[in-house]
């Protein structure tokens, strides 16, 4: 059945949205793509003669009878936009994070479960091609058990001014240990430090593995990487490379793929699609990540440097 998408916020990452799913259009039958920005400047950004413009994100959904509607607007709007649109009968994917409070999150988990429609987020890397594989090598026993896990993602570019990179940057971390210890939650926060614009975050999972997370922007230079050391070896993901990734044991072993999307376009993928065996985040898991966010942010405003602290189950 073909299906119609709202993409509400046509800024940097928006417009990759867009992109994604006119690449998507045939393989997921997309009849209609809808760019949706009150910003009358970013709206005129999109020079694309296949997809609609509309200024109002209120009034979305009805002129344009849309089945779907994607949000990567600021993250303070996340939950009130995310709870209009579940409440208007479609289904809602949310750039990470949901919600900037459990409590919203939580909220609109209730909401899709109440109308009967799909919340699902912006969790790309579960959908990256190497890290997919390098998953299934774990799995394997191929690098042992996992003793600990390094993510980093420091960008050169300014971040949202009313966004701070735990929500940000640091959720992918976090949402990536969940799923390479197939569903293991954090046992304690055992350190952050930082600012709004850049943190270091340390958690500590069952069986002593150690999660080792730093992120900021307006750094020297551009790193994304993921490093999961296992007791025989070490797997080494580059996040902007999706063809390779390497494999370090007594010797370093290119390990190859053959991507079919971008971790963007697998992700929308999956939400079109509805895939019963996704590897999407759940929302279980979502409202976890959410939670642990959320703590973290709170250690950093009220001490600057945290203490060991267990977290609330």
């Amino acid at each position: 059945m073909s299906q119609r998408v709202g993409v509400v916020g046509c800024g940097r990452w928006g417009s990759k949205h867009l992109h994604a799913l006119e690449n998507l259009a045939e393989e997921a039958d997309i009849e209609c793509i809808v760019a949706c920005d009150v910003n009358p400047i970013a709206l005129a950004r999109v020079e694309d003669n296949r997809i609609l413009l509309h200024n109002d994100p209120h009034t979305l959904v009805e002129q344009f009878d849309l089945d779907s509607v994607i949000v990567a607007t600021p993250n303070e709007t996340h939950y009130k936009l995310g709870t209009m649109f579940l409440n208007k009968g479609v289904n809602v994917f949310l750039e990470k994070p949901i919600a900037t409070t459990f409590d919203h999150a939580s909220s609109l988990v209730s909401t899709s479960v109440h109308e009967g429609k799909t919340i699902k987020s912006g969790f790309l890397l579960r959908f990256h091609p190497c890290i997919i594989d390098a998953r299934n090598q774990i799995r394997s026993g191929k690098i042992g058990a996992i003793q600990s896990i390094r993510y980093c993602k420091n960008v050169q570019r300014q971040g949202d001014e009313s966004s701070h990179a735990l929500d940000t940057l640091a959720i992918h971390g976090i949402d990536l240990a969940e799923f390479l210890l197939d569903g293991q939650t954090p046992l304690r926060i055992s350190e952050v430090v930082g600012s709004r614009t850049s943190c270091a975050l340390t958690l500590e999972y069952p069986n002593q593995v150690e999660i080792s997370i730093d992120v900021g922007w307006e750094t020297e230079t551009d790193v994304a990487e993921l490093e999961v050391i296992g007791r025989n070896g070490r797997i080494l993901v580059q996040l902007q490379q999706h063809e390779q990734y390497q494999i370090l044991q007594d010797h370093s072993t290119i390990k190859s793929v053959e991507p079919n999307h971008t971790p963007l376009e697998a992700v929308l993928l999956d939400f079109l699609q509805s895939d019963s065996s996704s590897s999407a985040a759940s929302t279980g898991s979502i409202l976890r990540t959410i939670k642990c966010v959320e703590q973290a942010r709170l250690q950093l405003t009220a001490q600057g440097r945290s203490k060991t602290r267990e977290l609330k189950r």
